[in-house]
């Protein structure tokens, strides 16, 4: 069966001692660290807005406050962003021993970028293991049982475990990534960073997992086929989704689906191009509007868990509501989405992870 992404694995047998640092990888490193330094002053901060969050009685968030930043709290956080993450570029450059653990905070994909970030800042003989074993205290990424290890449910493992001595990756790197930051990058500076972690998601990332990798042959085959693909990721809108978009908004389903028709207009002028619409969404309510829109044309995958905006997002729902399967979800979606030839999107782990899989994949901002 094919993989929806192949590669192989570091070689993680390689003590790190028997291997001497590269010449010149420390002035690489402080060049690296330089450049990661520069782009979190730039990205700096990575929400619209200043805002407080309290959860509600369904689950979901309730604004608190909200406020734009003042330009003294810019300039402060923009210098402490900077020298945090090029003191955290160089030590994790430095270092011959990384674990990379999961964020508790965040979904199977923002931790999945997280990891990339990590592993592509790495010396190439250092030993890395990438470790998503859930302790039983996540706010989100609760798709396991206490105990267990979500990386191996899903991918191939990365590397050996490491004894406590080793570093602990756990600072964001590349604010690109991150945030509003998805939307810092523009032309062939975008396409060069999507070329460079598409690289280190060949080498590293593999997806093992047999109903993702079966779903993903299976709809490919069905309906992506020989056919012009229009992907759209489309965001639950709740208020702290708009606050990591660069406008501070959610663009509706409405203003979405005109973007499609244009996109299908210009893809079918001149003759008859067969096409389809494939659906990624965490919202409930968006589903039967772009069913009534584009109808037969439209694929969304049934019997996902979604959700609404004045409730929790997925990952972030009670532990008994949640598990392996939400993040083989979100992985399919990820990985079809990679696979289409355009995509309309917001800022989101998904669609950047999409971005990096398929750097030849047309992104078009809703």
């Amino acid at each position: 069966m094919a993989r929806a992404i192949e590669g192989l694995s570091a070689p993680a047998s390689i003590p790190a001692a028997e291997k001497e640092c590269p010449r010149g990888w420390v002035f690489r490193a402080a060049v690296q660290a330089t450049i990661d330094a520069g782009r979190a002053w730039a990205v700096t901060p990575h929400l619209y807005r200043k805002a407080a969050y309290s959860r509600a009685e369904n689950g979901g968030w309730r604004v608190r406050t909200r406020r734009s930043f003042r330009r003294r709290e810019v300039l402060r956080l923009k210098f402490l962003a900077a020298a945090r993450v090029f003191v955290a570029s160089i030590r994790l450059a430095m270092a011959r021993n990384v674990v990379v653990t999961r964020y508790p905070e965040e979904g199977l994909l923002a931790n999945l970028l997280h990891v990339l970030e990590v592993i592509r800042r790495i010396q190439p003989h250092a030993r890395v293991h990438v470790d998503w074993t859930v302790t039983g205290t996540e706010l989100a990424f609760r798709y396991v049982e206490k105990g267990q290890d979500v990386w191996i449910r899903l991918f191939q493992a990365v590397g050996l475990p490491l004894d406590e001595s080793a570093h602990q990756a756990t600072a964001r790197l590349d604010l690109a990534l991150w945030g509003k930051g998805k939307d810092y990058l523009r032309g062939r500076h975008l396409q060069k960073h999507r070329e460079g972690y598409q690289a280190t998601l060949l080498k590293w990332v593999e997806i093992t997992n047999h109903r993702v990798l079966a779903q993903v042959d299976e709809i490919c085959g069905r309906h992506f086929d020989g056919r012009f693909c229009i992907g759209i990721h489309r965001r639950v809108g709740n208020a702290m989704v708009a606050e990591l978009q660069k406008d501070g908004r959610v663009p509706s389903s409405g203003s979405i689906i005109q973007t499609v028709e244009s996109i299908i207009s210009l893809a079918t002028k001149g003759g008859n191009a067969d096409y389809c619409i494939y659906l990624a969404t965490d919202d409930a309510d968006a589903v039967d509007v772009f069913k009534d829109a584009f109808g037969s044309r439209l694929v969304v995958r049934e019997n996902v868990q979604r959700t609404t905006a004045d409730a929790a997002e997925v990952h972030f729902r009670e532990w008994d509501r949640l598990s392996i399967t939400d993040a083989e979800d979100a992985l399919i979606d990820t990985v079809l989405l990679s696979k289409c030839n355009v995509m309309v999107h917001t800022s989101s782990s998904v669609s950047t992870v999409a971005s990096l899989i398929n750097p030849a994949l047309i992104l078009v901002r809703a």
